[in-house]
């Protein structure tokens, strides 16, 4: 075995241990923004908020939707 061998061997088993990249979170701003990634009317997004059924975040006066739980969620109603 050469030295180069043994230095491969040591990144391939590198490569295997780190963690695979992730895409960041997409957050979505506000009633607006909700109702624009569901293709409904303003009105709509708030009633579904209100109801309970969407998961949604607050900081101050300001409300954020994670996508990827708005997603989650529309396919366990459907």
């Amino acid at each position: 075995m050469t030295r180069e061998d043994i230095r491969q061997i040591v990144m391939e088993a590198i490569s295997e241990t780190k963690p695979k990249p992730t895409e960041p979170e997409q957050y979505i701003h506000g009633y607006e923004g909700l109702a624009a990634h569901l293709g409904i009317s303003i009105t709509s997004a708030w009633r579904l908020r209100k109801s309970g059924k969407l998961p949604f975040y607050r900081a101050g006066k300001k409300l954020f939707f994670k996508a990827s739980e708005i997603e989650k969620t529309l396919k366990s109603i459907s």
